[in-house]
Parts: structure tokens; sequence; C-alpha cells
């Protein structure tokens, strides 16, 4: 390791992962529950068709980001620690930020350019170019959100980075509702989500300019070369993954706009109803997406400091956590829903209604991929995780065009349930390859959701089947038990 100094005697303090996971859990709870309640107004406020718009434009700004700027800033959470350690940070966040802010300024230029084509692309027939242009302001937004939210997230700032989406979502609630309640139109809605996301990248910003000046500063020369041999594979894997799984993601309501019988209207229609039926489920992947982004980099230091079993060991727990708690809140809310789509979005989604225990069950099995697939990308073995997504994205395709002419909507979703199943394998057989054990805990937490599909009580019985009768779960609840009780006990005062 290359000699270092300290600039300073502060630098950026690390928040453990428990404390952490605590922040970001009871963040996400608030966060989500708003996003909750935004999804519902925006459904009351909007008709389906509109709502299918802005589920297209939203999910191309968020979605096509890491796409564009070839997977290179998400290093930052993979090696941010690699290089602080050995006082090369500022070079390496110097180069990766420039690189950014280029390809970000050519794909802005793009969209302004070819409004027509982004236009079809995104929207089949958008309501007019104001609309695009905004879809291309928000390109730019999600990049300097995003860049500045890995940084803080692969510095271990949890409170900071849980902030920043936390702001993100009260400050778009409170703008969007007051924009369409008010009368505003789809373009008007996109801007609130930027100025939204522009706001909230100040707490981050903040914490970033408060500690730089402590990180340590290497006494040997940087070597850009060997910084680029060493990312380019990984972020060459990351743009394959993020690439397949975006399109993956967006490829059945791509095929629901573009084949299913009826016109442009009743296409629109479709993606609304589907949107409709997945406003609950995607808060499990939304969860799953700031856990994982949680654990990358303490999954890190622990895997550069060589506590490879440690790594596994933690990563299995948290897997069944997920698998257990996100069945036990998706029955629940499969128990609430008819009430939900009757009372609150004015039976006016019927479709979403039938298709949500599938839409649940595939939800799941994207979020406890998007967490299992840490330890691919911490032993830099991230390209199986984007040859598990092309598998997938293949079957999805497949099925789609098989299935959509036959079934319509609900076709579009069993042949979306069945690829996310074939994803979830293919990821847990690429992980086995690289020492990941493949057990009985590992079958049980992969199927526990598809009990869903018998009905929201069998699922939650199968829950606490599965919690109570399994000897190593056991084991994990009692030493979670022993931790509290060590950690609530009251500290005997020392004799004088």
């Amino acid at each position: 390791m290359s000699d270092t100094t300290q600039k300073s005697d502060s630098s950026f303090v690390a928040d453990s992962l428990a404390i952490g996971m605590a922040v970001m859990l009871a963040m996400t709870i608030v966060q989500r529950g708003l996003g909750f309640l935004r999804g519902i107004w925006f459904c009351r406020l909007l008709d389906d068709a509109v709502v299918g718009q802005w589920s297209m434009a939203y999910d191309f700004i968020t979605m096509i980001t890491p796409v564009m700027l070839l997977g290179i800033p998400g290093t930052l959470p993979r090696y941010v620690e690699h290089y602080r350690v050995r006082g090369h940070l500022t070079p390496l966040v110097r180069r990766i930020l420039w690189v950014t802010v280029s390809l970000g300024a050519a794909f802005f230029v793009g969209i302004m350019v070819f409004p027509d084509f982004f236009g079809w692309l995104v929207f089949l027939e958008p309501q007019s170019m104001s609309l695009v242009y905004s879809v291309g302001a928000g390109v730019v937004a999600i990049v300097v959100f995003n860049f500045v939210y890995q940084m803080v997230s692969a510095l271990r700032q949890v409170r900071v980075a849980s902030m920043m989406q936390f702001v993100q979502s009260v400050a778009f609630t409170v703008l969007g509702i007051v924009w369409l309640t008010a009368g505003g139109g789809l373009t008007g809605l996109v801007y609130a989500f930027i100025a939204a996301t522009v706001i909230s990248t100040l707490p981050g910003l903040n914490s970033l300019y408060r500690g730089w000046a402590g990180l340590p500063i290497s006494e040997e020369p940087f070597d850009p070369a060997s910084m680029w041999r060493r990312l380019m594979p990984y972020a060459a894997a990351l743009w394959a993954m993020n690439l397949l799984s975006n399109v993956f993601a967006l490829s059945d309501r791509y095929m629901i706009l573009h084949m299913l019988p009826g016109g442009e209207m009743s296409t629109q229609a479709a993606v609304g109803q589907y949107h409709s039926g997945r406003i609950i489920p995607v808060l499990l992947t939304s969860l799953a997406t700031m856990v994982s982004g949680v654990l990358m980099p303490y999954l890190t230091a622990d895997w550069e400091a060589g506590r490879k079993e440690q790594v596994r060991e933690n990563l299995r727990r948290i897997l069944f956590a997920a698998s257990a708690f996100f069945t036990a809140g998706s029955a629940a809310a499969l128990v609430m829903s008819p009430w939900f789509f009757e009372v609150v979005l004015e039976n006016r989604y019927a479709a979403g209604l039938q298709l949500m225990p599938m839409t649940f069950v595939f939800c799941i099995w994207v979020s406890l991929a998007t967490i299992g697939q840490d330890y691919l990308w911490v032993s830099e073995k991230g390209k199986w995780v984007a040859v598990a997504i092309g598998i997938a994205l293949v079957v999805n395709v497949l099925l789609n065009y098989w299935l959509l002419p036959i079934w319509g909507l609900e076709g579009a979703v069993i042949a979306t349930l069945v690829a996310n199943g074939v994803m979830l394998l293919a990821l847990w057989l690429a992980m086995a390859k690289f020492g990941f054990r493949l057990d009985l805990t590992l079958l049980i937490l992969s199927v526990l959701p598809a009990t869903l599909l018998a009905g929201p009580w069998i699922g939650l019985a199968c829950v606490v089947i599965a919690c109570v009768g399994s000897v190593e779960v056991r084991g994990w609840c009692d030493e979670g038990v022993a931790y509290l009780t060590l950690r609530l006990r009251p500290q005997s005062q020392p004799t004088s």
C-alpha cells in the first residue's frame, strides 16, 4: 500500500452497518409511504393513458442514465474505499466526474437535436416536443443526483444518502400534487420531478464539501492507466447489466405499447393499468435497491480485508430476512388491495388489481436478485449478472411475443413472472460458481414469494412455517435476540 499523509484532522467517518441499515429503513418507510401517497394521487388526478405516459417518462429518465454513462460512475461504490485508503481518491473521482459530465452533455444534446426519435421511443406519440425536452432535462438532473448519491454511499455516509432520497421524495410529492391539483399537465410534472431532484442533491454536496479536506493523500504518483485497466472491465460488466436490466424492466411495457391490439389510447391505457398493479409491489424493489446500495460498501470493506466467508454469511441472512419480510408484507397488502382499488383508486383499475399477486411475486424475486448480485460485484465477477439478466430478457421477449396476442395484458405479466424466475435461478447458479453455497435456505427463500399465488393467507402461513421450521433460521433469531438483550441491558456502574 502506498504511503499516505493526512491532509487534516477531519474526514468522512463511516456509519456502522447497523446504524446505516436502521437509518435507511426508517427513512425508507417514510419515503416510500410518501411515494405511495404520491402514486395514489397521480392515479386519481390523471386518466389512465396519462398515467401510462408518466410511467414511461419516469422509467426512461431513471433507467437510461446508467446505460448512457457506460457504467463508469457505478464503479464508485466498489472502488472508492480501495483508492481512499491508498490516498488516491481525488484523482480517481476527478477523472470519473469528467467522463460523466462529457457523456451526460452528449446525451442531452442528442435529445435536443433528435426530439422526434426520442418522442417516439419513449411515448410512441408524445403530447408535444416540450414534453420530450423536459425528459432531456430530467436525465441531466438524475445524472447529477446519482453521482453525488453514489459518492456519499461509497463513503458509507448512509445518513446523508438516506436524507437525499427522503428530500427528493418529499419535495416531489409536494410539488407534484400541488401542480396537478392546480390543473397542471404532464410536462410540468416532469419539471416538478427535476426541481425535487436538484434540491435533494444539496445535503450530499454539503457533506462532500465538508469532508473532502480530510482525505488521506498519497506521496506516490497516481497511475491513471492502472486505474482504467482495473475499472473498465467492472464498468463494462456494469454497463451491460444496466442495459440488459433496463431493457428487461421496460420490455413488457414497450411490447404492450407497440404490440397489443388496439389504438394508441388503448395501449397507453393498458400500460396505465399495469402501472396501477405495480404501485405497491415496486415499493419492495425500491427498498431492495436501497438495501443493496447500503450493503455494497460494507461488503467491499470486508472483502478487501479478507473476510470473504463473513460476506457470504451476512448476505445469506439478509436474503432470507428480505424474502420473509417482503412475502409477509405482500400478503398483508393483498388482503387490503380490494378495498384500496375500490375506494382509493375509485374502481378505475380493475385489471391492475387482478394482476397484483403476480406482480408481487416477480417484484420480490427482482428484490432478492438486486441484493444477491452484490456478491458477484464485490468479487469482481459482475459479468455473470449481465449473463443472468440477458437470459431472462430473451425469455421475456419470446414469451411476450407469444402470449400478448393470446391473453393480452395478463399474458405480458405471466411472461415477466416466468422470466424473472429464470433470472433468479441463473443468478444463484452464477453465485455458486464463485463460492456462494446453494442450500435448503436459499431454496426456501426463493420459493417463498411464489406461495402468494395460492392466496395471501397461504403465503403468510408459509412464512411462519419457514421461519419456525428451519434450524438455521432459528439460530439466527437466537443470535439476534441475544445481541439485542446485550445492547439493551443496563450497564452496571463501576464501584468506587
